[in-house]
């Protein structure tokens, strides 16, 4: 069977969330995603992609939302798109060799509503927020370099 069967013919019926979970449900114990010797599966990369999801709703995003990826090209990315994804919501892809102004520019330009950072980039978000009111929530991944700032959100897992 089609995984796509049983859905609309329209091109904005579906989009890389509906893809992905559809992996997952077929492949679930199978690896998804490797960096170095860890290993997960699509049954945790879509169990972590809906906790993300699950936040951003909680946070009354809504529908086309503009959510930021401050990341470097670990697991949590992938994780934090798929979740940006599901909860239809417009991943907002930040190279992390921008300048201050850069990341300034892109994200208020972008309209971003939530920035996902790695915890060693939370000094320089730190110096950020205040050029940037129109950020609700700044969501702090766990990478082991630095704690979870006061005014940031572990993000969901």
């Amino acid at each position: 069977m089609s995984p796509c069967a049983g859905r609309s013919s329209s091109h904005d019926a579906w989009n890389f969330a509906d893809v992905w979970e559809t992996v997952a449900e077929w492949r679930a114990d199978e690896p998804a995603q490797t960096l170095g010797t860890a290993h997960s599966t699509w049954r945790d990369f879509e169990a972590r992609a809906d906790g993300v999801a699950a936040g951003l709703l909680a946070a009354g995003l809504g529908r086309q939302a503009k959510v930021a990826q401050y990341l470097y090209n670990h697991p949590e990315y992938l994780e934090s798109v798929f979740g940006v994804l599901k909860a239809g919501m417009v991943p907002v892809n930040t190279n992390f060799r921008y300048t201050e102004s850069e990341l300034v520019y892109l994200w208020d330009n972008a309209d971003a509503e939530v920035v996902i950072f790695q915890g060693a980039f939370a000094e320089r978000v730190a110096a950020l927020r205040p050029q940037l009111p129109g950020v609700r929530q700044w969501w702090w991944v766990d990478d082991g370099v630095q704690h979870c700032p006061s005014w940031a959100i572990p993000t969901p897992r």
